[in-house]
């Protein structure tokens, strides 16, 4: 259970939001995780909202580019409800068992060495004060400074929301895979 009152249905916010309920609701199928913490503060939903639906749909990131930096997010943070997310999301876009369970036992075995670079590459942005030079510049000679630049948000994202949901205690999707902590 989430330290606060979780907002899942529309009547919990005032007619003025609903229109951001149903913009959130409609991306994502339902109303929960990290927003129905964020909905206690609406004009914050609606800019992560934003953000998130402009990495999604602007960046040069894959699908699967995409939910391998939010896996590997997830496992840097230990955020239960993105894991229990972003896994399946993995899968529907074509990520290996394999490659999920590295990320999820912290280990590069079944990981491309692409792969294994955008992990560390992220854990690195979420996780300590500096990312390392080599797998840096591996990463910008395969896929450019632009897309480099929109890993680290995505990246950048992905810890907001996980810290988001770690620090309110957001349970996993019921529905999703669980995280060994």
């Amino acid at each position: 259970m989430a330290r606060i009152e979780q907002i899942t249905e529309k009547a919990q916010l005032a007619p003025e939001y609903h229109s951001l309920y149903d913009r959130i609701a409609q991306a994502r199928g339902q109303v929960g995780g990290p927003y129905s913490i964020l909905l206690h503060a609406p004009a914050v939903a609606d800019k992560v909202d934003a953000l998130a639906a402009s990495l999604r749909a602007d960046s040069l990131l894959t699908p699967q580019e995409f939910v391998l930096a939010a896996l590997g997010v997830a496992r840097a943070r230990d955020c239960l409800f993105v894991w229990s997310v972003q896994a399946p999301a993995a899968r529907r876009v074509g990520i290996s068992e394999a490659a999920i369970a590295a990320v999820r036992d912290r280990t590069a075995t079944g990981l491309s060495d692409d792969q294994a670079d955008v992990v560390k590459f992220v854990g690195q942005v979420v996780g300590g004060p500096r990312v390392d030079q080599q797998v840096f510049d591996r990463l910008k000679e395969r896929h450019g400074e632009r897309w480099l630049v929109e890993l680290t948000a995505v990246a950048g994202h992905f810890g907001l929301i996980s810290g988001i949901n770690n620090a309110f205690e957001v349970p996993p999707a019921s529905s999703g895979d669980s995280l060994p902590v």
